[in-house]
């Protein structure tokens, strides 16, 4: 890769077609591409029901229902934003698996984040990436191990259900924009990101969630930041 590099920028390199710009542009992400930039634009596609279950390349067991997607360069943990340019929607993914392996493909998504770029229906859509963050933990249970308690008195959160929100996005005045999270309940531990501070005056509750979640979670939930 170091000789591509070299050669391209000395404008010396007779490349293979079959070395698209699309992949040359997501490795140097790794090193020096700042967080928010966009950095590359192609077609998105998403995993199929049978792909539930199985191990992912960084041995996680994939879960559609989680904002999860297949890169082939990305550093396991890596957070993307993902921008559907036929609509204007977006969703931000955890790299924990390797792929999409068909040409002219940048990225396979979780149907969960296929659902929030409303693409279930065409299979398809051209999309942008955004680094978000490359220091998210690599696996749930990466998470899971640095997560700390929360300093609230409080050891238990209420929930109420927001239309505004889908998929894994809360509303807290708890914490910063772009905070993760860990969810549980006696059933499953979940990882969330607060996309917004803004709730509603008097609410009563610590945070809204979308319609989905709550009903996957319940009216309480324990919580631990992820560092």
């Amino acid at each position: 890769m170091r000789w591509l590099f070299l050669c391209l920028m000395a404008g010396l390199c007779s490349c293979s077609p079959r070395i698209t710009s699309g992949i040359f542009e997501s490795a140097i992400i790794q090193a020096n591409t700042p967080i928010g930039t966009p950095v590359v634009e192609g077609r998105a596609s998403w995993y199929g029901p049978k792909f539930s279950g199985r191990k992912t390349a960084n041995g996680e067991i994939f879960d559609p229902s989680q904002l999860t997607a297949a890169h082939k360069t990305l550093p396991f943990g890596t957070l993307v934003r993902v921008y559907n340019l036929d609509n204007g929607k977006s969703v931000v993914v955890r790299i924990n698996d390797r792929g999409p392996f068909k040409p002219g493909r940048i990225i396979d998504l979780s149907r969960a984040a296929a659902e929030n770029l409303n693409m279930i229906g065409s299979g398809t859509a051209q999309v942008k990436l955004e680094l978000v963050s490359t220091s998210a933990p690599s696996t749930l249970s990466a998470a899971r191990a640095s997560a700390t308690k929360v300093s609230p008195v409080a050891s238990q959160y209420s929930l109420a259900s927001d239309l505004q929100l889908s998929g894994f996005n809360i509303a807290s005045d708890h914490f910063p924009v772009g905070q993760l999270l860990l969810f549980s309940n006696s059933k499953e531990t979940l990882m969330v990101r607060v996309s917004t501070v803004s709730m509603p005056q008097s609410s009563g509750v610590d945070f809204f969630v979308s319609p989905e979640l709550l009903s996957r979670l319940g009216e309480t939930i324990n919580l631990a930041p992820v560092n």
